[in-house]
């Protein structure tokens, strides 16, 4: 008998070719047989109907700190994840040198917003070294496999102290730096990841030490990443200057082919009335003659919160300037007033709808993501006023008000073309990624996007085929990253699978959970139509739901 057998499925199996009928028969950690297979198993699995693919990788997570409280990275399994990449962006807990956590944590809490009292009761920070957090993981009861980068700013951190947060390398600051990292590469790290993002400062206001690095430092880094990946937040990511964009990412190519390496540059994002990605796009086809490149993209709109019991981006919505001046500058008790009168809400109510510019009123996909009221949550600002029969500024203001203050919203802010941006998932040479599991807790939801991409983008958009949708969500991120023998559903592969209802795939509603250490919230978004997810040859989700049963691992290339 086999352990497990998955019967009579549509097998689309990683590599884009068409999808067809057959068992899948896992023994042990590993996939045995597809095909017809005759013997039974100990668990048998009625694929009728369904889709079979392997499970899907996920190449652009913060679940660094999470996994240490959370080792079956919820909900991210849930949406068919079986394999998670860490320490992106530079950012992460490891190296970490005695007594630098806490600088670790609270950077996370400001770049990240993984909350430092959460962080703080979770994290032991019983390792120095990145192979030692490694092993740290690896004794924990995961859900999902975990493979990881070595984070810039916390290398910075473990190798020069304070002065990281300070100036560029010495030259024999450089050299330690390299030897450490070649050290990390050497006992499983993926490659090496970094930030020049202009948003990224650490928790003294200052910018994150990797920004710190200078182009000597970089080039001696990524020199040590020959066969491997290595991983940047560009710098010029919200200037909306395209030369400028294509500069610097034209320089870290050149990087990347002296060192025979492999470059994925973050963020590759679409807006309404720009196009200025096709450009970005076309260049990237060209650069991908000479050397591989692959900026990630998503499928959906990246989103933040808006708050209003303390500053937020509320006070930079356009039209509401002069009004939330007023409201931000005032005591919590004279906040509450303002929302009841008729002079602020007049105020409000006079800036325009724009849907097509970024912080902007665009009621209809502004969403309650927490509210004293739980029937409010999930739902958008726009149905909540014309079920009341206000203004929806005027709504906004009656929910605030009744929630003293404590309403959150979860507004759309970037990769808002829908079409542009599903272009960018279709093409070869991209990375679908940017889900920030684990990080930005109470505004984004954006883990949810391989559930978006098979549902919305295949089954109802048709903007790209189930094969190709699948290849991305698997043996794409997990061969251009080098994440060991994952991302192929095969015989002789990892027993990582996932089988799907198409018809009933959706992400289920946006909910608030408290379940960070502490009891601190975060936004929550589950998924349907996930019959099963198998990890390693273990059933961890059956029919939506955790089994509680836990096959993950950590991953090392070899």
């Amino acid at each position: 008998m086999h352990d497990v057998v998955i019967r009579g499925g549509l097998v689309v199996d990683g590599t884009g070719s068409p999808g067809r009928r057959a068992d899948v028969a896992i023994d042990g950690a590993t996939i045995t047989e597809v095909g017809e297979v005759t013997a039974r198993g100990r668990r048998e699995l009625d694929a009728g109907g369904l889709v079979v693919t392997p499970g899907f990788v996920d190449p652009h997570t913060h679940l660094d700190a999470q996994l240490c409280w959370d080792p079956a990275a919820s909900p991210t399994f849930l949406h068919g994840v079986t394999t998670v990449v860490v320490g992106i962006c530079g950012f992460g807990i490891a190296p970490c040198p005695p007594g630098g956590g806490e600088y670790l944590l609270r950077s996370l809490e400001v770049v990240e917003e993984i909350p430092f009292a959460s962080a703080a009761l979770g994290v032991p920070f019983t390792w120095e070294s990145w192979p030692e957090f490694l092993d740290h993981l690896d004794s924990l009861p995961l859900g999902v496999n975990v493979a990881g980068m070595v984070p810039h700013s916390a290398l910075r951190y473990a190798v020069m102290g304070d002065a990281a947060r300070e100036r560029a390398a010495t030259p024999a600051e450089r050299d330690a730096l390299a030897r450490v990292l070649r050290s990390a590469l050497g006992a499983g790290a993926l490659g090496f990841a970094t930030s020049r993002g202009p948003n990224h400062n650490d928790a003294f206001g200052g910018p994150v030490p990797s920004r710190l690095a200078d182009d000597a430092e970089m080039r001696a880094l990524v020199a040590e990443c020959r066969g491997r990946p290595w991983q940047i937040n560009v710098e010029t990511k919200f200037a909306g200057d395209e030369p400028a964009l294509l500069a610097e990412v034209g320089r870290y190519v050149e990087w990347t082919e002296a060192a025979g390496a492999r470059l994925t540059w973050t963020p590759f994002l679409a807006e309404p009335g720009i196009d200025t990605w096709k450009r970005v796009l076309a260049s990237n086809r060209a650069a991908n003659e000479r050397v591989p490149v692959a900026p990630q993209v998503i499928s959906q709109p990246v989103t933040a919160t808006l708050r209003f019991d303390r500053p937020s981006l509320a006070r930079a919505i356009a039209g509401w300037e002069h009004a939330m001046a007023r409201f931000f500058d005032a005591e919590p008790a004279p906040r509450r007033d303002l929302l009841h009168d008729d002079h602020f809400r007049a105020e409000l109510r006079s800036a325009p709808e724009d849907c097509g510019r970024m912080l902007a009123p665009c009621y209809d996909t502004w969403t309650i993501a927490s509210s004293r009221s739980p029937e409010l949550i999930g739902r958008d600002v726009a149905s909540i006023a014309r079920d009341r029969g206000v203004h929806p500024s005027d709504a906004l203001c009656d929910i605030v008000a009744a929630d003293e203050l404590t309403t959150e919203l979860q507004v759309p802010v970037v990769n808002r073309d829908r079409d542009a941006s599903a272009a960018l998932v279709a093409d070869e040479h991209t990375l679908v990624g940017l889900g920030d599991a684990g990080a930005h807790v109470t505004s984004v939801t954006n883990y949810t996007y391989p559930t978006d991409v098979i549902a919305r983008l295949a089954r109802d958009e048709g903007a790209i085929s189930l094969e190709g949708a699948v290849e991305r969500l698997t043996s794409r991120p997990a061969g251009f990253l080098g994440v060991p023998d994952r991302g192929v559903l095969r015989a002789g592969a990892p027993g990582d699978v996932t089988v799907v209802d198409l018809d009933r795939l959706a992400i289920a509603p946006l909910r608030v959970v408290n379940d960070l250490p502490g009891g601190a919230h975060r936004l929550w978004r589950g998924a349907q139509g996930y019959v099963a997810v198998v990890v390693n040859g273990v059933v961890s989700v059956l029919d939506d739901r955790p089994t509680g049963e836990r096959g993950g691992a950590t991953l090392r290339p070899r």
